[in-house]
Parts: structure tokens; sequence; C-alpha cells
């Protein structure tokens, strides 16, 4: 962006890649440009093996093409970026981390998911307290200064093996992370991991929007377990990177060795 011939390169590739032009005149009048300029911008683009003659046609090479996806998701992400930073908040709610009264000055931190307000404790966020509050409550925070640190939180994808069916024993991995019930976002991707989840989990898995719920989680600090079939997993890793960037995750596949009946079950 700081750069006017890196946006007229990338521009320049864009042409040749969507409109066809059989001479440089058309691409200078579309882009703005002068024919030397863009005379200039085939030249480079040539020696670099981005663009190339066909039928008398200026067209990108494969080469081309994908320098062409690279710069601009990269430009995407970057944009995003600066996007973000441009939701300036003024004032906000969060959970009263103690009794607050107005006026008192605190700090904001990211707890569970839930955005906690206390006096005590340091911050990159900051504000005053616009009305008091019991701890536990709402508050409302004024004159907001820095922002919420946050770390994402891994999420946890457990994978049924290939062949695996209702009828077959439970992986004991999967049991005993179901069991402790450390993860605060529980997703079954499909009817079986539904099946599976629900004989052991203290709450009942989320089985819709799954992938958006745990991009969103995790963003908070909040862990996510996710059960999926190998069927399922393209699908699923695609929706979580997808739009870009894509939250950590630890992909964990269960084999059919290490597996136990669960009590009462079938």
């Amino acid at each position: 962006m700081r750069s006017p011939g890196r946006v007229s390169e990338l521009l320049f590739l864009y042409e040749t890649a969507t409109r066809r032009h059989g001479r440089l005149r058309s691409i200078a009048q579309v882009l703005g440009l002068s024919v030397q300029a863009v005379s200039l911008l085939y030249r480079d683009a040539r020696a670099r093996g981005w663009v190339e003659e066909v039928d008398g046609t200026y067209r990108p090479t494969l080469r081309g093409i994908e320098h062409l996806h690279g710069a601009f998701g990269n430009l995407s992400l970057d944009l995003e970026a600066r996007r973000r930073n441009l939701a300036i908040i003024r004032q906000c709610w969060a959970v009263a981390g103690e009794d607050l009264a107005k006026g008192d000055t605190v700090s904001l931190n990211m707890e569970g998911g839930l955005l906690l307000a206390t006096k005590g404790r340091r911050s990159p966020s900051r504000g005053r307290v616009l009305r008091p509050a019991r701890r536990g409550e709402l508050v409302e925070v004024g004159e907001l200064q820095g922002v919420v640190s946050l770390e994402p939180c891994p999420v946890e994808i457990y994978v049924l093996p290939e062949s695996w069916s209702p009828h077959d024993p439970i992986p004991l991995p999967l049991s005993h992370a179901l069991r402790a019930g450390t993860h605060g976002l529980l997703v079954a991707e499909g009817l079986e991991a539904y099946h599976v989840m629900q004989r052991f989990a203290r709450t009942p898995p989320l089985r819709f929007g799954g992938a958006a719920a745990a991009r969103d989680a995790s963003q908070v600090g909040v862990p996510a377990l996710v059960v999926v079939t190998r069927e399922r997993l393209p699908s699923l890793l695609r929706r979580l990177e997808e739009p870009p960037p894509a939250p950590p995750f630890l992909l964990r596949t269960l084999g059919r060795g290490r597996s136990r009946r669960p009590k009462g079950g079938p």
C-alpha cells in the first residue's frame, strides 16, 4: 500500500488475468497510467515469469497467478487488521469482579470468555466505572484506554476412527477428555459425533454452527473440543480457516486399540 509501483504491478497482473487485452494501451486506459508505465510493468512481469503473450493477448503464467493470489491474500489480512483497529469503543459492559463504586478506575481482562472489571489488577486496558455495581453484576465502564489482551486458545479436534460405528467402544482419550469437563465449548460435527459425546459429556454438545462457535470461543480464550468423523474433517477445517486468520487447533486422530466400552453402554 505504501508503494504505488507495487500496487500498479498487482493491478496490471489482475487485468491480464480477468480481461483479454491485446494491446498495452488498453491496459493503460483501464489503470489510468501512461503506455510507457504499463510497458515497464509488462517487461518487469515478463522477466519475473509472471506474464506471457498467448494468441496475441497478454495472459498471466501459473507463477503469475500464484503470485497474484498470494499478494492479494496478504493484502486482505493486512486490511482486515487495519479495519479492526478502527473499531474504537468508547464504553462497554463488563462483569464486576468486586463491588465497584462510580468513578472507580478499573482494569479490564478477559477470563473464561467474559470481560472482567477489577480495581486491583493490571491490564493493558483500563476504564472508569460509570455506575456502581456489586460483584457479579454487569457494570458499565467508560473512558476506555488501551486494548484488552486476548490469547487465542487452541481448538482440540478429535477425529473418530475411519471405520468406527455407534456400537464400537469409545476411544479412551476422548472419553477422558469429555469426562474431565475442562472445555468451555463442546461441538459435535455430525450425528455420529453427537451420539458419542452425549453419552459422556457433562453438558450437551453444540450440533449446529460449531465451526463458527469454536472460532469465537478460541478468540476469547475459551477451550473448545470438537468431535468429527474423517469424512467431515476437511469441511470442518475449511470452515475453521475461512475467513483467515484460522484459530490454533490440535488435531488428535483416535485409534481403535486404546478404547473401552462405557458403563451401561451397548
